[in-house]
């Protein structure tokens, strides 16, 4: 192994760069280094890179991959040298209380938000990377089965796996069949498809983009470019990923009694939230990060089954080389190859 990398580091909002960096070591038995060989934008990287939410640039970016194992620590037993893998975004040791209960997001041996791509409490490394060492390597890495292709999997430690588990658990644990989708662009579309796939009954997916509506219609869903103005055929699930405070306010206004609202990410900063009527009607919201490591071995099981492709939604897919530029480009998933 050579002892210099490439890196693709954010800059400043509105520019990327290729950098050339020391390249990781193992430093530990429970270490792997890995690869990326296909990688992806998250939508959480939109505004990220505009400059739009609290975290300042000046570290090396991406947190969505595919890699190739290229060398193990002595205890590692979970994947081998060569192994195709997902990459879980956040550092979770798999063995402290919270990572036990499947709450990697929340793990205690690692400082407290530490994510591939994303300079917080520390630097990580990005999953654009030449080279990656994974600490933990057995709670972090999941090994792609020969009959998956791997390039479904790229988002399966984020987005698509988290999509997964809240079809699981809504749809088929909760009994949720009716589901507004305001979560434009690739969340939404994921969702909707598994939505179907567990059995939702009616899904009204919002997107003011009329080609990511006409995806949405393919797998039967209702679409709209706004929220709905009335309260009519409420809904006892909302998932919301639009960074749209009058959305947010809508979707919880549309919920039956006893509905479940769930919020991904993008809102900042504090907002006004109608704590008497959401009360009255017995609303649960949650705004939370996913925990992704308890998520991508059910979400390769599902990918596997055939209940979700999430390559059928990709768009476009560049070459790697061209990443600085390619990633300030609109795209409803951008996903890089080598």
């Amino acid at each position: 192994m050579t002892d210099s990398m490439r890196s693709l580091w954010f800059v400043e909002p509105g520019r990327l760069e290729w950098r050339e960096v020391p390249a990781p070591v193992l430093t530990g038995d429970t270490d792997a280094l890995v690869r990326p060989v296909i990688a992806a934008r998250c939508p959480l990287d939109v505004p990220i890179l505009r400059g739009r939410l609290p975290i300042p640039p000046g570290y090396a970016f991406g947190h969505n991959a595919v890699a190739e194992v290229v060398a193990i620590g002595d205890t590692v037993t979970g994947v081998a040298v060569g192994d195709l893998v997902v990459v879980s975004p956040e550092l979770s040791c798999g063995q402290c209380e919270p990572c036990r209960r499947g709450w990697s997001t929340q793990c205690t041996t690692m400082p407290h938000g530490a994510t591939f791509g994303v300079a917080v409490n520390g630097h990580w490394g990005g999953l654009f990377d030449d080279l990656v060492r994974v600490p933990y390597a057995d709670q972090m890495l999941h090994r792609i089965p020969a009959e998956v292709d791997p390039l479904d999997c790229v988002a399966l430690g984020d987005i698509a796996g988290a999509t997964e588990e809240l079809a699981r658990r809504h749809v088929v644990d909760g009994g949720r069949k009716r589901v507004l989708m305001l979560a434009p662009g690739i969340t939404g579309l994921f969702q909707t498809a598994l939505a179907f796939a567990y059995g939702a009954e009616h899904v009204l997916y919002v997107d003011p983009d009329p080609a990511n509506r006409a995806l949405a219609e393919q797998y039967g869903a209702q679409t709209a470019p706004e929220p709905p103005a009335e309260s009519e055929g409420l809904f006892d699930l909302a998932i919301e990923a639009s960074a749209s405070v009058k959305w947010f306010h809508r979707g919880l206004s549309l919920l039956a009694g006893e509905g479940f609202f769930e919020s991904l990410g993008g809102l900042t900063g504090d907002i006004p939230f109608p704590a008497f009527p959401v009360f009255m009607k017995g609303i649960t919201v949650r705004l939370a990060r996913f925990n992704s490591a308890a998520n991508v071995s059910i979400a390769l099981d599902a990918v596997a089954a055939a209940k979700f492709k999430p390559s059928a939604f990709y768009s476009p897919t560049v070459n790697w080389e061209d990443l600085p530029e390619a990633m300030l480009e609109p795209a409803r998933m951008l996903v890089a190859t080598k």
